[in-house]
């Protein structure tokens, strides 16, 4: 931006006159100077866009595809010796010195999501191990419990990982951590019981994890920080176990569909629809996709010729998603206007 110094070094080589000089001061105190410019209007994050950091540049992409290269040979290298737990513990190791350098040194978005996984299931697998090692068994003799202890190494790694590099998606490899600890530990303690009391847990969990998302996403209304990043994986983690849980009452694992099932899994979608405007995030939609595809899939093959039904329900599918993301900020107004929501308001992003 051009300062008074340069106006008088203007002045003083003749480029402008004094006259000029006291124009241009007059205009940059002037409102009309307050404005923004066109590309810093184009620039300003928009909570609609749900935006998040996953790739920085090319770079970002070259540094995990070296990443991938370098777990896939430390795994042929340690299973041709036949010292598989030595893969595992290098690999923890190389996932924390590389996020040194990449994460904190560097700060590169998408190596910094690789090298979180990997450390934490490098962490997870060796907890089991060494579990297995200390009880003198094999780790598949550990059974369901073996899920449960897993569950427990990957939550103590990802925060390990959190405590030190910060990267958002550790948040929700902690919370998946402390949720297969909680599954594992129900399903072998109680097999039988596990069969019915399977979606309960796994909605109690995914609305917990729901529930913390969106508090964590009240803080950040406007989605400019680390936090809006947080809640996006905690909701992508949330989304799927309520999707199921929820589709369930309406699905049959044994007999399937039926056309009262199909309708119920459609009202669900539209409620999961409302639910997704209000706090303009895009997971349960994305989550009840699958199981909306398959009762538009289910109502069609009732009533066209079978081979249709599938390319009929993917063009649904399209339509939809497609009319969703165009039609967003406006679908958003209209809800945010229309539904009393006076209590919440100020704990959701605006409608743009």
């Amino acid at each position: 931006m051009i300062q008074d110094d340069h106006l008088d070094a203007a002045i003083a080589q003749g480029i402008i006159s004094p006259a000029q000089a006291a124009q241009l001061r007059a205009l940059a105190a002037s409102p009309a100077a307050a404005m923004p410019l066109a590309h810093e209007l184009r620039d300003t994050p928009d909570p609609d866009d749900e935006r998040f950091r996953l790739i920085g540049g090319f770079n970002d992409v070259f540094v995990t595809i070296g990443i991938v290269l370098l777990v896939s040979a430390l795994f042929g290298l340690t299973g041709s010796i036949g010292f598989a737990i030595g893969f595992i513990f290098v690999a923890l190791a190389s996932a924390w010195v590389l996020s040194e350098i990449f994460i904190s040194r560097l700060r590169l978005a998408l190596p910094a999501i690789a090298l979180a996984v990997m450390f934490a299931l490098s962490g997870a697998l060796a907890v089991r191990a060494l579990v297995a090692m200390a009880f003198l068994v094999t780790e598949s003799d550990t059974g369901t419990a073996g899920w449960a202890i897993f569950s427990v190494g990957l939550a103590i790694a990802a925060a390990l990982h959190r405590w030190r590099f910060k990267v958002p998606i550790d948040t929700a490899l902690i919370a998946a951590g402390l949720i297969g600890a909680i599954t594992g530990s129900i399903s072998a303690l109680a097999p039988e019981q596990w069969k019915t009391w399977g979606p309960i847990v796994c909605a109690a969990c995914g609305l917990a994890v729901f529930a913390f998302a969106v508090r964590i996403d009240a803080t950040d209304p406007e989605r400019t920080t680390r936090r809006s990043d947080v809640a996006f994986w905690l909701h992508m983690l949330a989304a799927p176990m309520i999707v199921y849980a929820a589709s369930s009452v309406f699905v049959d694992p044994d007999a399937g569909f039926g056309a009262g099932g199909a309708v119920g899994v459609l009202a669900l979608f539209a409620v999961f629809g409302l639910v997704a405007l209000v706090i303009d995030r895009r997971a349960l939609l994305v989550s009840a996709l699958s199981y909306a595809g398959l009762a538009i899939g289910y109502l069609l093959k009732e009533s066209v010729a079978k081979d249709m039904s599938v390319s009929l329900t993917l063009l649904g599918l399209a339509v939809l998603v497609l009319t969703l993301s165009a039609r967003w900020r406006s679908l958003r107004r209209a809800v945010l206007d229309n539904l009393p929501l006076d209590g919440i308001r100020k704990y959701v992003p605006p409608a743009s």
